[in-house]
């Protein structure tokens, strides 16, 4: 699903509360972020391109290891009582069948259900045991037959259940009724959620991870994969939706009346869900197939949903050709959810949930949010084979899912629309796995599951994007026709089921018939951390590339634990005789070597042909000329991006000089397009808070003479038949005139669009409040004020952004205290608390929270889906000075690392930290010698 992925520099996450300050990050981030970070949106994945290398013989490592296994009870004569379980639940009872009937009426804060469980019992039982967190039990029995037996339901911690019969259960199939009742969840989004909308109520489902058990009590883990059958009693004026097609309708007394749907196909707990409330319904046809498509949306907001429905069923049109088997459920719909949940997307079965902004559209929506919705909508889609149709064991394999969403979505949109050129998208996928990967503390894709809290902590970069990048480089290895039908053969034979890591790799390495890619996929799976090339040519004799792998560790990088060699598989392109060849092998060592088929000595090598390979290079600064002034003819767009990458990382680690990679710029530039001009913006205008005062004007030239006549072109508004590349890049190119050079001419066109700011194309609204309000006070104290009255929640968002961003410290203050209104729920203005772009609104952020700590834990989401409060400590450490590290250390070591999840947040915040102090050091002396030696070309009159 697309939630906000904590612990992450990009990967799922659509969270309002990120884009609320999205462009000021982008400009105030460590170096290590900069390079295609999503300049607007926070979901990236990988495409698929063809091409393969061929195999040489390795020694295979140890097979992808398996994790988290269930408990197994042993049996006394009395029947075995299975002690209380640490982490998974015993299987002395595994249930085959759920029934459930909730009455749910969104008015209320608490709903009432019975459930019945039918399992089968593997031998005499005293104790059973299931998950359920805050639900009151009135009322438990054990059927078998004609035999009751009356269950003792007594809670154990906050999310266990022990069932203890009034005399052990023989074993057999037996059905388990539960009377119960629970409460909506109205601070955050898990279980069953509450979200009032004007004068409407609704409630949602939110089950993934471990939010079924607060909703029925249940085995909540997604091996125990069984159908389901929903029923609920809603207010007769309201309409309900699940998973599947409903069955009957029929009038209840007290205006209410009961809603009884089809049984579901077998799914894993996590994956159940329903929604009740004032919901309008838009037809979205059928497909080719004949599965119809809904969307449910908002009161009154149908119209808005128009793109919506005109385009899903195209969608999974093209999702279903690529599987090669027809949609596996009954029906689609699309349930919209408010704009203040904490994520942007689930892919439940049969009813995918979408925040309102990434699916409701006015006739000023930009093609950037409508290109969103295709992408998102592919990726949850995606889901419905992979994750849902077929269904990871545990969590520790939770990149199955995700990871093959994120890398299937790219390829779905390609075919849309071939006009974006999405293809291209997914080199910002392999860089943002890189980044997140360049953390000691980052984790492995495949994280043993020790504790519930790492279950929390999968949902991240790692297995979103480096899940994605690792499929991409596999796919391209063994090509893509192999590789699907690998995929498909996986599908096939595990339909309806549960599937582990070695299921999938061994399905893809039967399909082409290549062994190490079992070997090769483990050393990707098991351990952290990112393999960094150095290829050297040696011509003597046949010309022969030789190769060296180790772990990449950027300045500030504590020790890593060991790692084995990667076998990596690495297509190369070099010169041969004036024009581009390639050849391919597989690293599987510490060292190795390339051969090449060329006659005189190649005067150029490029190591990771069109950038599939998930390996960082390194490169002399010969080899890195050579590429600039005599290779980028022959090299693809991807390829050219993929130079850059590694020698702006090269630079801000002091390993090359910053004139040297600061020199592919106007190259990028050249690109002209939303692949290309935003790399090359983010790397020069990161430089800023590092730019001495007194070279300040020389800095700010700089970037209008680098910049200024693509931000001339593009214009602060729209024109008419304008291209899709410069309705993406003028958000970049403007701010980095007005914001980072403060050029005056544009600051004051914005301020005076301020005036009718909601009436903007949606493509420039943020960008033109956000300007206004850090340059004119008057227009910050309007916003301010307005905000509170805003109904449009969209907006809402927009406004919120714009005085987070502000960079007076006084007008700062003031804008912060909306985290603490009690008139506002704190999910639309915590993004506030991380938007300081600045040393002193950095401070500043820290001085409020230290002066409102009580009131902000008091109204902070205890159990969101996508933010934790440990994750509170990186107003904090995204400080960037030395001075203040030990005592940043010391604090958030203290105050946020006990808390649950909170050891790796603090341990990635820290060691961020300190990369970005070792980058800054290194940095600072290069930026005041090369604007120091800068000649600028005298502007033309």
């Amino acid at each position: 699903g697309t939630r906000s992925v904590r612990s992450s520099s990009a990967a799922k996450s659509t969270s309002d509360l990120a884009s609320q300050a999205s462009h000021l990050q982008r400009r105030s981030g460590s170096l290590r972020q900069v390079y295609d970070a999503p300049m607007k949106r926070a979901l990236l994945a990988v495409v698929i391109v063809a091409g393969g290398c061929p195999q040489k013989q390795v020694v295979a490592p140890p097979p992808i290891a398996e994790t988290s296994k269930p408990p197994v009870a042993t049996s006394p004569v009395d029947g075995v009582a299975p002690s209380v379980p640490k982490l998974r639940l015993p299987r002395n009872f595994l249930p085959i069948r759920y029934a459930a009937r909730l009455e749910i009426d969104p008015t209320r804060t608490e709903f009432s259900g019975s459930i019945a469980i039918t399992g089968v019992i593997d031998q005499k039982s005293s104790v059973l045991w299931l998950h359920g967190h805050g639900l009151t039990v009135h009322k438990a029995s054990a059927t078998k037959e004609s035999s009751e037996i009356a269950l003792t339901v007594t809670p154990h911690g906050a999310e266990l259940l022990e069932l203890r019969p009034a005399q052990s259960l023989e074993a057999g199939e037996w059905t388990l009724m539960i009377d119960y009742a629970g409460t909506f969840d109205q601070v955050s989004t898990t279980g069953a959620f509450k979200q009032t909308v004007g004068d409407g109520s609704y409630v949602y489902t939110q089950l993934e991870a471990l939010y079924a058990r607060r909703v029925f009590p249940c085995l909540d883990e997604p091996d125990n994969k069984v159908p389901w059958k929903l029923t609920l009693d809603i207010p007769a004026n309201l309409v309900a939706v699940a998973n599947t097609p409903m069955v009957s309708e029929a009038a209840l007394a007290d205006g209410k009346k009961r809603v009884e749907f089809a049984v579901s196909k077998p799914l894993p707990t996590y994956l159940v869900a329903f929604g009740v409330g004032p919901f309008e319904i838009v037809d979205g046809g059928k497909t080719k197939g004949g599965t119809p498509v809904r969307i449910v949306t908002l009161a009154k907001r149908g119209a808005d949903a128009a793109y919506a429905a005109k385009t899903t069923a195209k969608v999974l049109e093209i999702t279903e050709e690529w599987f090669g088997t027809p949609y596996p459920y009954e029906k689609l719909d699309i349930l919209t959810i408010p704009v203040t949940t904490g994520f942007g997307a689930m892919e439940n079965a049969g009813l995918i949930t979408f925040t309102e902004t990434l699916m409701l559209f006015d006739n000023k929506t930009s093609r950037a949010r409508m290109y969103y919705w295709i992408l998102v909508a592919a990726h949850e889609i995606a889901h419905q084979w992979f994750g849902d149709l077929v269904t990871m064991v545990y969590w520790d394999d939770i990149w199955l899912n995700e990871g093959f969403a994120n890398w299937l979505e790219h390829k779905t949109t390609t075919k849309f629309d071939p006009s974006w050129h999405d293809e291209q998208s997914a080199f910002g996928v392999r860089i943002g796995a890189l980044d997140a990967d360049s953390l000691v503390t980052a984790r492995q894709i495949r994280q043993p599951i020790v504790t519930e809290d790492d279950i929390l902590g999968v949902f991240d970069g790692i297995t979103y994007n480096k899940g994605a990048s690792v499929l991409a480089m596999f796919e391209a290895f063994v090509g893509p026709d192999v590789f699907q039908k690998g995929v498909r053969d996986y599908l096939a034979a595990r339909a309806w089921g549960n599937a582990t890591s070695t299921d999938f790799v061994t399905a893809v390495a039967k399909a082409a018939g290549k062994e190490v890619l079992v070997p090769a996929f483990a050393t990707f799976l098991d351990q952290a951390g990112t393999p960094e090339i150095t290829a050297t040519m040696s011509c003597q004799g046949t010309p022969n590339l030789s190769l060296a792998q180790e772990r990449y560790l950027p300045p500030g990088a504590p020790p890593p634990k060991a790692t084995k060699p990667w076998i990596v598989p690495m297509c190369v392109a070099y010169d041969r005789d004036g024009k581009r060849a390639e050849a391919c092998g597989i690293l599987d060592q510490a060292t190795g070597s390339i051969a090449l088929d060329a006659k005189a000595c190649p005067r150029w090598v490029m190591p990771n042909v069109n950038g599939r390979g998930y390996y960082r290079s390194t490169f002399t600064p010969a080899q890195l000329i050579a590429l600039r002034d005599e290779a980028w003819k022959y090299l693809t767009w991807t390829e050219r991006r993929a130079v850059f990458f590694d020698a702006r990382t090269a630079a801000v680690n002091g390993r090359l000089p910053l004139t040297l990679a600061l020199s592919f710029v106007p190259k990028l530039l050249a690109g002209a397009d939303r692949f290309t001009v935003p790399p090359a913006l983010g790397f020069a205008t990161t430089l800023d808070q590092l730019v001495p005062t007194s070279l300040r004007s020389k800095y700010e030239a700089y970037l209008r003479q680098t910049f200024g006549p693509g931000a001339l072109k593009a214009g602060l508004t729209p024109k008419a038949g304008e291209s899709f590349d410069i309705e993406w890049t003028r958000e970049e190119l403007i701010y980095a005139m007005a914001w980072t050079a403060r050029e005056p001419t544009l600051v004051a066109e914005a301020i005076k669009l301020s005036d009718k700011w909601r009436d903007l194309p949606q493509s420039i609204r943020s960008m033109v409040l956000t300007i206004a309000v850090d340059a004119n006070p008057e227009v910050f104290d309007r916003i301010l004020r307005d905000v509170k009255t805003e109904t449009d929640r969209a907006r809402r968002s927009e406004m919120f952004g714009a005085l987070g961003a502000v960079r007076d410290v006084t007008r700062q203050t003031r804008a912060l205290e909306l985290v603490i209104d009690p008139k506002i729920d704190i999910r639309e203005t915590m993004g506030l608390l991380y938007a300081g772009a600045e040393n002193a609104t950095r401070a500043n952020v820290q001085k409020f929270y230290d002066t409102h700590r009580v009131g902000i834990l008091a109204r902070f989401p205890k159990d969101s889906t996508t933010i934790s409060v440990a994750d509170l400590s990186r107003i904090f450490t995204s400080t960037c000075k030395a001075d203040t590290r030990d005592a940043v250390v010391a604090r958030v070591t203290k105050e946020f690392a006990p808390l649950p999840g909170g050891a790796q947040v603090v341990a990635q915040g820290i060691e961020a930290m300190d990369q970005c102090i070792a980058q800054n050091k290194v940095l600072e002396p290069e930026i005041k010698a090369w604007l120091g030696g800068l000649r600028l070309s005298k502007p033309k009159t």
